[in-house]
């Protein structure tokens, strides 16, 4: 009788099924893991090529600086046209410098791994400075850069996150605005700060303007070239 009462149940847990909704639940969740190692080895992979990219133009930038320095010292002895060059390698150096940097920020900002530094600012110089560290490019599509900065506005940012926002909007402006005026502005009003950067270019559709600051996402009217998608992302 202990055998008969016993072999039932042994046979039926043997041949028991899943229920159908244990079975989803089991490939959901195996989807799910195979996507999330998927996203790590993406943001490894960015951050690897974002050092390698970059690495490389670090001696490169070097030189520039140091034969652009010298034939500033000594213009009588260096031709015109090699002293525009040097200065158009040294903004190309830089310009190719920033995109292989923003490999590396889609690396951080995804992977929540993005460290920033507060200090105390200087915001009035720091937007002037990256400004017109930029003109040159702005002037080279036909852009004639204004600025209105109000003096002595402080606030505590982190530095390069400044810089890449502001470098990241300006550059739109001259890409999607190129030929016509930009206007850079910066106010302060009861412990606010307002930057602007105003172009007059093609202009945003409403439904472009909800999605831009997206990642990957572009205007769907943009026929201009260059851009990841990524720079008003980070911006944001």
């Amino acid at each position: 009788m202990a055998e008969t009462g016993i072999t039932p149940i042994a046979v039926n847990k043997r041949n028991q099924k899943r229920h159908p909704g244990t079975c989803r639940e089991i490939a959901l969740e195996t989807r799910l893991a195979e996507l999330e190692a998927q996203v790590r080895a993406r943001d490894e992979f960015l951050a690897i090529a974002a050092h390698e990219l970059r690495n490389p133009m670090t001696p490169i930038a070097a030189w520039v600086e140091l034969l652009l320095g010298i034939a500033r010292r000594e213009p009588s002895r260096i031709p015109p046209q090699m002293l525009h060059g040097l200065e158009r390698l040294e903004r190309l150096v830089e310009a190719y410098v920033r995109r292989a940097t923003t490999f590396l920020d889609v690396s951080r900002i995804s992977s929540q791994n993005l460290q920033l530094t507060f200090t105390e600012l200087n915001l009035s110089s720091l937007i002037r400075d990256t400004v017109t560290a930029m003109v040159p490019a702005a002037e080279n599509a036909g852009c004639r850069v204004s600025l209105a900065i109000q003096q002595s506005v402080t606030a505590s940012l982190d530095r390069t996150a400044v810089e890449q926002i502001v470098e990241n909007i300006l550059s739109n402006a001259v890409r999607y605005g190129a030929g016509w005026p930009i206007a850079v502005t910066l106010s302060s009003n009861a412990g606010t700060a307002q930057l602007t950067i105003r172009d007059q270019g093609m202009g945003i559709s409403e439904a472009d303007q909800a999605r831009i600051f997206d990642q990957f996402q572009r205007a769907k009217a943009n026929n201009t070239s260059g851009g990841f998608g990524v720079g008003l992302w980070i911006t944001r």
